[in-house]
């Protein structure tokens, strides 16, 4: 599962950022994470799964069932946390600048 913690802050070079900056920022990387899945998910589910889905309240059980659904699910959710990371990396200096 994805995780937007402290070391995700230091892999990026955002670890030094103020702690109630940090928190909000980390609060809003997971958010922008969980949207991009979501965006890639949604294209390659039908209406009807879509549905289905979004009655699932547990985190696991929902992994599980896109990942049935959706074989390459797990590779897509790292390519995309990958590049996430790589985008905040590039970004560093504005993100501590502003």
């Amino acid at each position: 599962m994805i995780r937007v913690d402290e070391d995700f802050m230091t892999e990026v070079g955002l670890a030094e950022m103020p702690k109630a900056e940090k928190a909000a920022f980390m609060s809003y990387a997971q958010e922008e994470l969980e949207v991009r899945v979501g965006q890639v998910m949604s294209e390659k589910l039908s209406p009807e799964q879509l549905s289905e889905f979004g009655q699932i309240d547990d985190p696991q059980v929902a992994a599980e069932w896109l990942g049935e659904r959706v074989p390459e699910f797990r590779e897509i959710v790292t390519q995309i946390f990958s590049d996430f990371k790589q985008e905040l990396a590039n970004e560093r200096q504005d993100i501590l600048a502003g």
